[in-house]
């Protein structure tokens, strides 16, 4: 779910101007809570809107946004935003990319995904990881492999 939504969700999506109406807010984040949407970041400028004003009377929000539930985060695990450079408009372009370019010759980096932790399965993969081994560092090795092989 993709758009301008004209509201932003806390109080550091926004720069100048009054403060974020803080009940807007909590409905907003209770209308996504109740259709399990999951907002998952963004790289890039932080505010993708601007009234375009000197300083003194500048208003910056991030009110574009992607969102998406747990169950996309695990078909596109490598899926990121990005907030483009603005030009023309008062808003910046947002683009999702579905699987981001990467350097084949370098070895991809492990990334934990917050939405594995809606999956009932995943405790188990936690726990075998955990209890296989005796030290720390080949538990956080233990554990990357396993749930790199769980999330194919």
């Amino acid at each position: 779910m993709a758009g301008d939504f004209n509201e932003p969700l806390v109080e550091d999506d926004k720069f100048g101007g009054r403060g974020v109406s803080v009940n807007r807010s909590m409905l907003f984040k209770e209308c996504l809570d109740r259709c399990g949407m999951i907002d998952i970041g963004f790289l890039g400028p932080r505010f993708t809107w601007t009234n375009k004003r000197e300083i003194q009377a500048l208003i910056q929000e991030r009110i574009d946004r992607f969102f998406v539930n747990s169950q996309w985060c695990l078909w596109y695990p490598e899926a990121r935003v990005v907030h483009l450079m603005r030009c023309h408009s008062d808003h910046c372009p947002v683009l999702m990319e579905m699987q981001p370019r990467a350097n084949e010759n370098r070895k991809k980096l492990f990334k934990f995904q917050t939405c594995w932790l809606s999956d009932c399965t995943f405790p188990r993969v936690v726990s075998q990881a955990w209890r296989e081994v005796p030290d720390l560092a080949k538990a956080i090795e233990s554990f990357t492999e396993k749930a790199s092989r769980w999330n194919l």
